[in-house]
C-alpha cells in the first residue's frame, strides 16, 4: 500500500514538472525565490492597513502570523532531518536538475508551510474576503511553484499545509498572544 502511494506521488509529481505552463517560469521563479521576503511584505501591509484605519486585528494578525511562522519553521525544518525524504530531482531521472536552487530534505515543503501558515492565519482572524482571496492566491502560486520546479512531491506540499493548519488551529485556540497584545493599547 505504501508503495501504491509513493509511485502514485512519483508519478503525479514529474506529471507536474513535465507539464507544467513553461511560459510562466519567469514569474514562478521570481515568487518562490523570494517567498519569505514577499510573505512579510504582505504582512507589513496589514501593519500598514492598521496605522491607516485604527483596526487593531489587522496588527494582531500580522504579529501573530509572524509568531506562528517561526513555530512552524522549527516543526518543519525537524520533520525534514527525521523523515529525510530525497528531492523529486535527486530520484526521478526525468527531472534531471531542478529549475530553482533547494537544499535538504523534501518532506515537508518548507515554503508551503510558511504561506499555508501566513494564509489560515488571515483566513481565521481576518475573516476579510480580499485579504484572505489575496493570501490564499499567493499560498497556491508557491506550493505549485515548488512542485513545478521538481523540488517537492505532492505529498510535501499536503505536509506543508498540514503541519500550518494544525499549527494556526492550536495557537489560536489558546490565542496566547491576546492578553499580552491587550495590554499594549494600540
Amino acid at each position: 500500500m505504501v508503495e501504491v502511494f509513493r509511485n502514485w506521488d512519483q508519478t503525479l509529481e514529474q506529471y507536474i514538472y513535465l507539464h507544467r505552463f513553461k511560459d510562466a517560469d519567469s514569474l514562478l521563479t521570481c515568487a518562490t525565490v523570494n517567498a519569505t521576503f514577499i510573505s512579510f511584505i504582505l504582512l507589513f501591509l496589514l501593519v500598514i492597513v492598521y496605522f491607516f484605519n485604527k483596526k487593531q486585528i489587522y496588527l494582531y494578525t500580522a504579529l501573530n502570523a509572524a509568531v506562528i511562522n517561526g513555530i512552524t519553521a522549527l516543526i518543519t525544518g525537524v520533520l525534514k532531518i527525521s523523515i529525510e525524504r530525497p528531492r523529486p530531482y535527486e530520484v526521478n531521472e526525468l527531472i534531471k536538475t531542478p529549475l530553482i536552487n533547494s537544499g535538504g530534505f523534501s518532506f515537508p515543503s518548507g515554503h508551503t508551510t510558511e504561506v499555508f501558515a501566513i494564509f489560515f492565519t488571515v483566513w481565521f482572524l481576518l475573516k476579510n474576503k480580499f485579504w484572505t482571496a489575496l493570501f490564499l492566491f499567493w499560498a497556491l502560486l508557491i506550493a505549485y511553484s515548488r512542485m513545478a520546479f521538481g523540488v517537492h512531491y505532492p505529498v510535501d506540499i499536503l505536509g506543508g499545509i498540514a503541519v500550518s493548519g494544525i499549527t494556526v488551529y492550536i495557537w489560536l485556540k489558546y490565542e496566547p498572544l491576546k492578553r499580552w497584545f491587550k495590554q499594549l493599547n494600540v
